[in-house]
């Protein structure tokens, strides 16, 4: 599926009503490309845009003495961006990182405020992928406080087998909160 239309169907699927202005907010969407290892935005600067990615695998982390602690992944179909920046516009405090090249469209925030002006739905649409954000965050944090590395790890790997394949396994491991010595372990006994 086109990635136009994956975000035009996901916003239809999030706001459960027609797209009443779906013209103005597709002129808004601009095409980037980003090789594996190049960042969307970075730690200390001001995230302008919010990233729907079509194809490829984002990361987003923070440095914490030294080591790099991986937050979240955003996959296919996922939207993406340093939220606290954005919407404060505040230096970010975390650092989006393509994890393999990556394909989407960028919604830049000077543009997205115009819209907003014109469009209550589109206001609407904001909000509900900001509510969308949140229960993503919430949900990884309960996961915490409910499920062990071995579930967490799991759960992962139901969602996204791509992980695999893909994404290092110190990242994994940094996003489960344990060490990649940890995460060999859970492998192994998994594949046994």
């Amino acid at each position: 599926m086109q990635g136009i239309a994956m975000i035009r169907q996901q916003l239809q699927a999030l706001l459960k009503a027609p797209l009443l202005h779906w013209e103005q907010f597709e002129a808004i969407l601009q095409p980037v490309v980003f090789p594996a290892g190049e960042h969307l935005s970075e730690a200390g600067k001001t995230a302008n845009a919010i990233y729907f990615i079509e194809e490829g695998i984002v990361r987003v982390y923070t440095i914490h003495n030294g080591k790099e602690i991986s937050m979240d992944f955003a996959f296919p179909g996922n939207f993406t961006t340093a939220y606290a920046s954005f919407t404060t516009r505040q230096p970010a405090v975390v650092n989006l990182q393509a994890v393999t090249p990556v394909k989407g469209y960028a919604c830049y925030y000077t543009d997205l405020q115009q819209l907003y002006h014109t469009s209550h739905q589109s206001e609407r649409i904001g909000r509900l992928i900001a509510e969308q954000q949140y229960l993503r965050k919430y949900n990884r944090e309960l996961s915490f406080l409910q499920y062990t590395a071995q579930e967490r790890y799991t759960q992962l790997l139901e969602e996204h087998p791509e992980v695999v394949q893909h994404i290092p396994i110190k990242q994994i491991a940094s996003y489960l909160g344990i060490e990649p010595e940890s995460l060999s372990r859970i492998r192994k006994k998994r594949n046994t």
